[in-house]
Formats: structure tokens, sequence, C-alpha cells
């Protein structure tokens, strides 16, 4: 979140129109370069095979908060640091960074704040952010919070860390719908059979990373992990839950 003491009184800018500029722009675009060099700070880039680009964030939480994103088939993009606002606080206007934007199957553009649940207790930032959600609501766009109580799931986290390298594998229509009958027509198969069954422990990861298996993500996954296919293929599968305003407490983004 970036609001850095920049406020202006309401009065001195009287006239002016509040816009949010939500043009289409490239992933790599941001408003500020967000991975600097920082103290006792770990920043990085997380490549992201979704965006064909390097996603760049500031906390552990917001690398965890892009494995979501990847691996969440309702969310078509997502950027970081995507623009900067103006909105009115308590008599002034304020600047605000979001930390994501993204952008979901249905076309809806859901601006993310990363935040640990400890400074939800602060009413003077609850009071904050609900101005924020208040000035994304009246641009027709959503503003969500998720904070370390939905981003620390280590096996899960585990598991996408995992199967991310096998997102680019691209597959025939012919292999998918062999694998796919192949469970659906035997009981009890896991990792190992699949494998045996394509020829390929790598393909039966690739598979799996891009949706067209499923297995429980909060079981380490092994050899042993058993497979099931979706009854059909689902484009609205979110694998994080958030918060919004006015209490922001957990829901989750489909039910």
């Amino acid at each position: 979140m970036s609001s850095k003491n920049i406020v202006v009184p309401i009065g001195a800018r009287r006239g002016t129109r509040l816009n949010l500029n939500i043009a289409s722009q490239p992933p790599i675009a941001r408003v500020r370069e967000p991975v600097r060099p920082t103290a006792g700070k770990v920043v990085g880039f997380f490549p992201s095979t979704k965006m064909n680009s390097q996603i760049a964030w500031e906390s552990q939480l917001e690398k965890r908060a892009c494995f979501l994103f990847e691996f969440s088939s309702c969310v078509i993009s997502y950027r970081e640091q995507p623009l900067t606002i103006y909105f009115p606080s308590d008599g002034y206007f304020r600047r605000y960074t979001p930390d994501f934007e993204l952008i979901l199957s249905g076309g809806e553009r859901v601006y993310v704040e990363i935040k640990p649940a400890s400074k939800l207790k602060n009413d003077s930032l609850k009071m904050k952010l609900r101005d924020i959600s208040e000035f994304f609501h009246k641009q027709d766009c959503q503003f969500i919070v998720i904070t370390d109580e939905e981003l620390n799931q280590p096996t899960r986290q585990s598991n996408l860390a995992l199967l991310r390298p096998y997102l680019s594998l691209k597959f025939n229509p012919e292999l998918v719908n062999a694998a796919t009958t192949f469970i659906q027509q035997s009981d009890c198969v896991d990792i190992s059979d699949l494998s045996e069954f394509t020829g390929s422990l790598n393909t039966a990861y690739s598979l799996i990373a891009q949706g067209h298996i499923r297995i429980n993500l909060d079981q380490l996954l092994c050899l042993n992990t058993l497979l099931t296919v979706p009854k059909e293929f689902n484009d609205e599968t979110c694998l994080f839950k958030y918060r919004t305003a006015p209490n922001f407490e957990r829901n989750p983004i489909h039910s």
C-alpha cells in the first residue's frame, strides 16, 4: 500500500474531477518501480507464465499472492503497482497505489491490497481502506484486501511452487482427453499411475498444473496423490479468499 504522506486539502482542489484511468496497459507497466534495495527487506520477481513477464513483489506475502493469482483460472491477468489515485478522505485528497490489479474472466477489474491481518485492527487504517473501496466502487471496480491469514498456507504454497514450472507445457486435445478418460474409467488413480499411462511424470504434473486434472492442494503432493477429473472444466476456479469493506472480513471470491 502506497499512500505515503501526500495529502491535499479538498478545498484546494475544488472542481477537480476524480477520474480513474482504467485503459489497458502492458503487464510490465507500473506507476513506480517497486523492487529496490532496502535494508532488511526481501524483494524480488515472480516469473509469470500467465503474464509472460516478471511480476515484482515487495514482501513474502505479495510473492505468495502471485502464486494464487497465477493458478486461479478466474484471474485472466494481473499486474503489480498498476496506477495511483487520489481519493477523498477526512477532508483531504490522499494518494494511494494498489499492490495489484486483477482482471477476472467475467471482465471485472479488481484492485488488491496485501496487508498483515494485525494491521486491520487499526481503526484509522480501516477507515482509509473503506474510503479507497468507495472510490473504486464509484469507478465500477472492486477493492479487496488479502492478509497473511489467507496467504499463509504452507502445504498449498509448496504444491504450487512444485507445479509452477509445468504451466507452460502445451498439449494436444487427444492427450488431455485420453488422460481424463483413463482417470474416469479407473479407481483410485494416483500420480504414479498417470505418469505411467502418459509415459512421463512431467506430463502428469503439467496436466495437474493446468487444471485438466485435480488434486487436493492442501495435502502434500507425492507420487501417491490421488487424482480426480473436474465434472466440467470451470474457468471460475479461484484459489484465494479475500476481505472487503466495510468490516474487511474474509469472503470467497466465487462460491
